[in-house]
C-alpha cells in the first residue's frame, strides 16, 4: 500500500491509519512475517487493508486470519498505482465502514465499484500442505 499516497489520503478522509513502516520501522516492515503482522494488527483491534490476496489462500496466513478473527480488505488488483488504490478505497469507504463493524473473520476484495467477499481457504488437515 505504500507509506505516503494511500495512508496520507486516507487520513485526510478521516481514517485512522497505521502503516507497516510506522509499526515496525522501515527495515522491520520489510522482514516481518505475514502471520506476525496479522496477529499484531488483530491484537490492536485494527482492520487490515492490504494488496496481497494471497493472505486468504496461503495456509499459515489463512489460519491466522481465522484464528484471530481478522477483518481484512484487499485491493483487488496489485498492479495499480497508489492514487488508484486510494480512489478504490475512498469510493468504497461507506461499504468498508459497514463491513468493518461486523465480527471477523472475513476478507473483502475492494474492486473499483464494490466489495466482493473472498473465501478464506483453510488447508485440509488430511492432505499435505504444498
Amino acid at each position: 500500500m505504500g507509506s505516503k499516497i494511500v495512508p496520507e489520503g486516507l487520513r485526510r478522509a478521516g481514517w485512522r491509519v497505521v502503516t507497516m513502516d510506522e509499526r515496525y520501522g522501515l527495515d522491520g516492515s520489510q522482514h516481518i512475517a505475514d502471520v506476525d503482522w496479522i496477529r499484531d494488527a488483530c491484537d490492536e483491534g485494527d482492520v487490515i487493508v492490504a494488496k496481497d490476496r494471497a493472505i486468504a489462500k496461503h495456509p499459515l496466513e489463512a489460519e491466522a486470519l481465522v484464528a484471530l478473527r481478522a477483518r481484512a480488505f484487499i485491493i483487488a488488483s496489485a498492479n495499480i498505482t497508489g492514487p488508484q488504490m486510494l480512489d478504490r478505497l475512498l469510493a468504497n469507504s461507506e461499504s468498508i465502514e459497514r463491513a468493518a463493524n461486523a465480527d471477523g473473520p472475513f476478507v473483502w476484495s475492494v474492486d473499483l465499484h464494490r466489495l466482493q467477499r473472498i473465501r478464506i481457504k483453510l488447508p485440509r488437515y488430511d492432505e499435505p500442505v504444498r
